[in-house]
């Protein structure tokens, strides 16, 4: 509370100053305008990165993709696709590297209705792997078995979603706790982690209903939300 005295009381200083400088002429607007650089870098080199370290990994148009279904893959040798109705366990796909200044709360989105808040109008929403009607699955944070730390958008961990404005909105009021020391999905500056994916087939096909999507987000767990669009 003293620093914010302090302030105000500058403030209040300079504005004394002003008005003995100028009389009584009142600021109506202010326009200035000041350079911003910005620039958009590879899914690899970005704030959040995202770097492939499996061979069903890759970097296309600077954009990380995933490929369960073609044999056109380093290694691969006729394979065309998952088996029916069985369970494939994908380890180390790709890593999510912190590149920012500030922890990051990560989550891997495999449906739409756990994607987006329930205001996201359905015409706005995109169908994800998990989607389709045969294929379910988890997703994993290093993991050496398939059983990792899981990183869904909402969890024990936090409550993550994506809202009209395409923002996206975390809490913990549910569950879970802003502290990485606690939080496993959870990444500080420079830390990265790792991704495995499990998909069930139940079925001889994946059936309807999914895309060609996941959704990869991330969110500053310190910044608090007033009103989070749910």
């Amino acid at each position: 509370m003293a620093n914010r005295r302090k302030f105000l009381a500058g403030l209040g200083a300079l504005a004394s100053g002003s008005a003995a400088a100028v009389g009584t002429g009142a600021l109506s607007s202010v326009s200035a305008e000041r350079s911003v650089s910005v620039a958009v870098a590879t899914d690899e080199n970005s704030f959040l990165g995202l770097n492939p370290t499996d061979q069903r990994a890759y970097q296309e148009g600077g954009q990380l993709k995933l490929d369960f279904a073609s044999s056109d893959v380093k290694g691969a040798t006729n394979a065309e696709g998952l088996n029916p109705n069985s369970r494939t366990t994908f380890l180390d796909l790709f890593e999510v590297v912190n590149r920012g200044e500030d922890p990051v709360y990560v989550g891997v989105g495999t449906q739409k209705s756990d994607v987006y808040a329930n205001s996201v109008s359905s015409a706005n929403r995109d169908n994800h792997l998990f989607d389709f009607s045969n294929l379910s699955g988890y997703v994993y944070a290093e993991g050496t078995t398939g059983q990792g730390t899981g990183l869904p958008f909402s969890g024990g961990n936090g409550q993550m979603v994506i809202d009209s404005g395409g923002r996206v909105d975390l809490d913990f009021e549910d569950g879970g706790s802003s502290d990485p020391t606690s939080n496993n999905q959870i990444i500080k500056p420079g830390q990265s982690l790792t991704v495995d994916f499990d998909l069930i087939v139940d079925g001889k096909g994946l059936g309807g209903g999914g895309g060609k999507r996941i959704t990869v987000a991330a969110a500053d767990p310190d910044i608090t939300r007033d009103n989070p669009d749910t």
